[in-house]
């Protein structure tokens, strides 16, 4: 049975044929399928690529989204979530493991809680092997979002399933490079929306040395730069409190990888 809900993911020609694969089987092994999934084609792919689309479009409800040019997740997730037909939208990840009962647990969620906009989920992350288990990223529940908003992330991007015509209603993801969903997150937020964090673990996330490389030098720190102006704009948190975490995440965004990945490792355990 498929169920009235969209998957949305984005895939890129550097994406991982065998990652991707994955997590496309992740997807054809859920208790609850839905009805469409969109793959944004974020410019052109790679052959293996395209034949692993192709293999999966005949047990799935594959909808492709084609940007002849590579335009960065931010413009590939909002060209796809136009494209998606139901209001109930799942996002997904290119590399990641999505537990069987991931989209069943989500959907009846939403369903009896209809004043919320999104809910998201921790997530256990993996180094190359998905048995091979090195730590774990935890989100506040409740009320305890609020008190973390204004300082880190309190979400799992490839975990979340929201209300698309809510996400719509705050213009979309939006070209913010690396800091798509945060941006997102706290103009639902500023706008009143109810978020919330379910208290499972509902995806393996792939993480590693490359993945700690891209969270670090003077690109990322452009964008915590922005990400601060936009958070003492729309008034979340207390300004010293906002300004203080920006300093410290601006020295590790800084760091050696080998230090920055000794201390990543340290706040997962």
């Amino acid at each position: 049975m498929l169920y009235n809900f969209s998957v949305l993911i984005s895939v890129y020609s550097k994406e991982n044929p065998l990652f991707f694969d994955l997590a496309l089987d992740s997807i054809y092994r859920q208790t609850f399928l839905p009805n469409e999934i969109i793959v944004v084609q974020d410019g052109k792919l790679t052959q293996q690529l395209y034949d692993i689309i192709n293999k999966w479009k005949t047990l799935l409800p594959i909808k492709d989204v084609i940007l002849q040019e590579n335009q960065g997740l931010g413009i590939a997730l909002n060209r796809g979530l136009n494209a998606c037909t139901n209001d109930l939208v799942m996002r997904v990840d290119s590399d990641d493991i999505n537990h069987t009962d991931r989209f069943e647990k989500q959907y009846n969620y939403m369903n009896k809680n209809l004043d919320i906009t999104m809910c998201g989920s921790h997530i256990a992350e993996f180094d190359n092997e998905p048995t091979n288990i090195i730590g774990f990223r935890f989100v506040p529940i409740g009320k305890e979002i609020s008190s973390v908003i204004n300082k880190r992330n309190p979400f799992n991007h490839m975990t979340v399933c929201f209300r698309k015509k809510h996400i719509l209603a705050v213009g979309g993801y939006q070209d913010l490079k690396f800091m798509e969903d945060y941006y997102l997150w706290i103009r639902l937020y500023a706008q009143g929306y109810k978020l919330e964090n379910i208290n499972e673990i509902l995806v393996d996330a792939r993480t590693g040395i490359k993945m700690i490389k891209r969270r670090k030098g003077i690109l990322y720190l452009k964008s915590e730069i922005i990400m601060l102006k936009y958070l003492l704009k729309f008034k979340i948190g207390k300004n010293f409190s906002t300004i203080s975490i920006f300093t410290l995440r601006a020295i590790f965004r800084l760091m050696p990888s080998y230090l920055l990945s000794k201390f990543y490792m340290i706040l997962r355990k």
